[in-house]
């Protein structure tokens, strides 16, 4: 007999809308017991498995890449395994597929293949393998789950796999983009294309632009308040400067002022210092103390010490005197 490799499964989408990925499937049992049925049926006393039992074994049962294969072997006991030998062996027979126990399935948009509508098998344990009579391993799966058992082989279902949520019309769903409404409604970056807008979501979002709104009318007024007592301020300190620029000026105009008329008094003194000192030095001129005094007056030494300070009498009495 032939030693054919036939491939027993691999992770493509099968007729009923799901996959089993290669990648999970644990085969380490399956190896100790390599089982053989035909079209997955065994007799378990049920009158759904009718009077079939296994037919063979598999051999050299091995994973490359994707793809789940091995070699059959019939032990041809009885008319069923050489009835199905022949006929593997005249290529009536080319196809196989195997049985699973269901561990683990996902609903992960990465998983999913164009034209998938239920969720992908993601774990699972292989309980044996058959012969089909269809070509194609993805249509003929038997998930051994007793709870729903259930065949997948030709016209066959099974409710074993969840469907994915179906698209539901006039529905809108949330977009990872709107992060600031999805974080507001506390809605995850994973979740936000599967989570539906609805009326909750609407009066919140609602309620939260009205807050925003009368907020932000608070916020206007505050800075038009602000503003108005800024350029108040603002005049205030105008006048202020200018203010202050002024007495500034006065200020500098009396410094000038003074500075002069103190110039005038020490020029007067030192015209009387020299009044004084040329009269010691001429004999027959008078000094100031031997000058005659007028009625009334004091002589012009006294008179200026006297003044002393008071430059504009000074002045006038040395215009008097004819000294200037």
């Amino acid at each position: 007999m032939s030693q054919k490799r036939i491939i027993l499964s691999d992770s493509s989408l099968n007729r009923y809308g799901y996959r089993v990925l290669t990648a999970g499937l644990l085969i380490e049992a399956f190896k100790k017991n390599p089982v053989m049925l035909y079209m997955h049926f065994r007799d378990d006393g049920s009158p759904l498995w009718g009077n079939y039992k296994a037919i063979g074994h598999w051999e050299d049962i091995q994973i490359n890449g994707d793809e789940l294969s091995a070699i059959p072997v019939f032990d041809m006991v009885d008319d069923l395994s050489k009835e199905v030998a022949a006929k593997y062996e005249a290529g009536t027979f080319s196809a196989a597929s195997i049985g699973i126990r269901i561990i683990a399935t996902s609903a992960n948009k990465d998983l999913l293949l164009p034209g998938q509508t239920r969720e992908t098998v993601t774990e699972s344990e292989v309980m044996e393998a058959s012969i089909v009579d269809i070509p194609a391993n993805s249509n003929a799966v038997r998930l051994y789950d007793r709870s729903s058992s259930a065949l997948l082989a030709t016209g066959k279902d099974t409710l074993s796999v969840p469907e994915l949520p179906k698209p539901k019309l006039n529905v809108m769903n949330f977009k990872p983009s709107w992060k600031t409404v999805c974080a507001f409604l506390k809605i995850t970056d994973d979740k936000a294309d599967t989570t539906e807008l609805s009326l909750e979501n609407i009066e919140s979002l609602d309620a939260e632009m009205k807050r925003l709104k009368d907020e932000n009318g608070t916020l206007v007024q505050a800075k038009k308040d602000i503003d108005e007592k800024l350029t108040a301020s603002t005049g205030e300190v105008a006048q202020l400067k200018s203010s202050i620029e002024t007495k500034d000026t006065e200020i500098s105009t009396l410094k000038i002022s003074i500075e002069g008329k103190d110039t005038e008094i020490t020029q007067l003194k030192e015209q009387v210092q020299n009044l004084k000192n040329n009269a010691a030095h001429d004999s027959k001129g008078l000094t100031p103390k031997q000058e005659p005094e007028g009625e009334g007056e004091a002589d012009l030494a006294s008179f200026c010490a006297k003044s002393d300070g008071n430059y504009a009498t000074m002045t006038e009495r040395l215009k008097k005197e004819g000294l200037i």
